[in-house]
């Protein structure tokens, strides 16, 4: 998976989570208002890789859904993914956990590891190819590389 897959798929994840998306075509067309041109087979392709569904609400309105719990999360999948994909090494140094990733993809393993809300984390910062996960103290630094080591494996 690419880094525009990844961001294009959580700026997809993001409107469905809008719950106001009930066409493929008016998500097309948001995308395109965000300078996301896409074409319907990758559009159809994107929503099944993040588990989206259409669903009847109580007010009759068909709307795109994307499935809650942990396993399913589109946005859980989507950082898991990308952990997988670009992260090349990570290494608890005292109360900071540093995380190198391939060329330009540090931003997007930030927000991923954001996006995974572990416990213990008090902030990340990324630079081109390495994040910087800042936390309490040097015992969450070694249980926060951990838990980020286990996505990737």
């Amino acid at each position: 998976m690419t880094k525009a897959t990844i961001q294009r798929q959580k700026l997809i994840a993001n409107f469905i989570d809008s719950g106001n998306i009930s066409s493929q075509n008016q998500l097309k067309g948001m995308l395109k208002k965000n300078g996301t041109i896409i074409t319907q087979a990758t559009l159809s392709r994107d929503l099944n890789e993040l588990g989206a569904v259409k669903k009847r609400l109580k007010n009759g309105k068909l709307v795109y859904l994307l499935p809650k719990n942990q396993d399913n999360n589109a946005q859980y999948k989507i950082a898991k993914k990308a952990l997988q994909d670009f992260v090349t090494e990570v290494q608890p140094v005292s109360n900071q956990v540093v995380v190198k990733t391939t060329t330009a993809a540090a931003q997007v393993i930030a927000e991923s590891i954001d996006n995974l809300y572990l416990e213990g984390i008090v902030a990340s910062l990324a630079g081109d190819n390495v994040v910087l996960v800042i936390t309490a103290d040097q015992k969450n630094a070694k249980l926060v590389a951990k838990s980020i080591e286990d996505y990737i494996e």
